[in-house]
C-alpha cells in the first residue's frame, strides 16, 4: 500500500493494515484505508458522534490495537460518551500499559503512571502531553496525539489567546501579520488558522495556506533561528511560513506588483479576494461604518493601512507610518472604531492632549486603540475586508 497515495497519517494506516486486513479481518486494503480516513476526518471536523460510530465499526472486527482503540477512546470522550471512552481508556491502561497509549490512557483515567514507566519504542514522547486530562479546562478541547499529517492545534487552542498572541517581530510584514490577527479573532477564522498547521515528520510542522498549493515546512527552531517571538507557537510557525513564502517580502505586491499589500495579506491568510476600500479627505463616515460595520457584523476580517510618515507629519502622532492595523471593532453609536497594531504587546503608545474624555481617540492595552471614524480617512488610506 502507497503511504503517499493514500495521504493517510503513517500511524493511522498501520492501524488499518496491520489490524483489519491480517489476523482473519473482513476488509481489503483499500477498505481499511479508507474506513480509518473516515473515522480520522470526522474528528478533524468536529463531527464527534459520527466519528466515534465509525471507530466503533472498524474495532467490531479488528484485532486489538492500542492506537486504534486510544482514537475510539478520545472520539468517544468528546462525543460526550464518557462511560464508553472510560471502559476503551481502562482496557488499553491494562492490556497495553507499557505502550505510549497505554500511559495516555491511564493519564485520563486520572492513574498515575508507575514508577519507571517509559513510552514505547518508535512513539514521540511528547504526545503524552497532547491528551487533557480529567481536571483539563473544557474550553482546551480535546487533542490528538501528534500524528504526522493530523492537526497540530484545535481552533479552541487559537481562540484561547485569539489576536493576543501576535506581537509582529523584526520582519516587516504588518500586512500579513495584521490580517493573521483578524482571523485569530473570529470563530470561524480560528478554525481556518487551525486548517493550516498539520505535524510534519519528527519535530516539523506543515503549513498550507489556504488556495496555496504548496507545503512550508517549518519547526519552533526554525522560528527561534529566524527570531519570531509570538506569543503563540501557531502564530510564529504561520509567520514563519509566511516568511518562507515572501522571502524579504518577494511578491508581497503580487504576481505583477500591481496589488496593495493589504489585499496580498489578507488573500494569503484567507484564500479569498479582498475587497479594497480606497479613502481620501472626502470619505464620508457613514461610508466608512457601512464598509466596516459590514465585516464586523458578519464575523469577517478587516484590516487598514496608514500613510505614510510624510503624509501623517502634520497630525498629532496618533498611528505607526506606512503600517498595517486590524480592526477588531466598532461602536456605531459613539462612532468609534476599535482597532489592533499586529505590534502587540511591544507596540508604541499615543494620547491625543486635547481630547481628555476620549471622544476622539483613546489608547488601550496590548497595542489596542479607539478612533473616532472621523479621523480614520486621515490616517488611514485603504482598508481591506474578505468574506470567509
Amino acid at each position: 500500500m502507497s503511504f503517499k497515495r493514500s495521504g493517510i497519517p503513517r500511524a493511522l494506516l498501520s492501524i488499518s493494515c496491520a489490524s483489519l486486513v491480517g489476523g482473519g479481518g473482513i476488509l481489503s486494503a483499500n477498505a481499511a484505508d479508507s474506513a480509518v480516513l473516515k473515522a480520522y476526518n470526522l474528528y478533524n471536523q468536529k463531527q464527534y458522534g459520527p466519528s466515534a460510530d465509525a471507530y466503533e465499526t472498524i474495532i467490531r472486527t479488528a484485532s486489538p490495537e492500542p492506537r486504534l482503540y486510544y482514537y475510539a477512546a478520545l472520539a468517544n470522550k468528546a462525543a460526550g460518551r464518557a462511560a464508553r471512552a472510560r471502559q476503551l481508556f481502562d482496557y488499553i491502561a491494562k492490556n497495553f500499559g507499557g505502550t505510549q497509549e497505554g500511559l495516555m490512557s491511564q493519564s485520563a483515567l486520572g492513574i498515575a503512571p508507575s514508577a519507571g514507566a517509559v513510552a514505547a519504542p518508535g512513539l514521540p514522547a511528547a504526545t503524552a502531553t497532547a491528551v487533557p486530562g480529567p481536571t483539563a479546562a473544557a474550553s482546551a478541547g480535546p487533542s490528538l496525539p501528534r500524528v504526522k499529517g493530523g492537526l497540530a492545534f484545535t481552533p479552541e487552542e487559537i481562540a484561547k489567546e485569539g489576536a493576543n498572541a501576535i506581537d509582529q517581530s523584526r520582519y516587516p510584514n504588518c500586512w500579513f501579520e495584521a490580517s493573521m490577527s483578524a482571523l485569530a479573532q473570529l470563530p470561524r477564522g480560528q478554525r481556518l488558522l487551525a486548517n493550516m498547521i498539520h505535524y510534519g515528520q519528527g519535530d516539523k510542522y506543515v503549513v498550507r495556506f489556504p488556495g496555496d498549493g504548496k507545503e512550508y515546512v517549518v519547526s519552533e527552531a526554525d522560528c527561534e533561528e529566524a527570531g519570531i517571538t509570538n506569543r503563540a507557537l501557531w502564530a510564529s510557525l504561520l509567520e514563519c511560513a509566511q516568511i518562507k513564502k515572501f522571502p524579504n517580502n518577494q511578491g508581497a505586491g503580487g504576481a505583477y506588483d500591481d496589488q496593495s499589500r493589504l489585499e496580498v495579506g489578507m488573500g494569503c491568510i484567507t484564500g479569498s479576494k479582498a475587497e479594497i476600500l480606497m479613502m481620501n479627505a472626502n470619505t464620508s463616515a457613514s461610508e466608512l461604518s457601512s464598509f466596516i460595520g459590514g465585516a464586523v457584523r458578519s464575523g469577517n476580517p478587516i484590516v487598514a493601512g496608514t500613510y505614510g510618515d510624510s503624509a501623517l507629519r502634520d497630525l498629532p502622532d496618533l498611528v505607526i507610518g506606512g503600517h498595517a492595523y486590524t480592526i477588531i471593532g466598532i461602536d456605531q453609536s459613539r462612532n468609534m472604531v476599535t482597532v489592533r497594531n499586529p505590534h502587540g504587546a511591544g507596540s508604541q503608545r499615543f494620547n491625543l492632549a486635547d481630547d481628555p474624555n476620549h471622544l476622539k481617540f483613546e489608547q488601550k492595552g496590548d497595542g489596542v486603540f479607539k478612533m473616532n471614524l472621523e479621523l480614520i480617512p486621515r490616517y488611514f488610506h485603504s482598508m481591506a475586508r474578505s468574506f470567509i
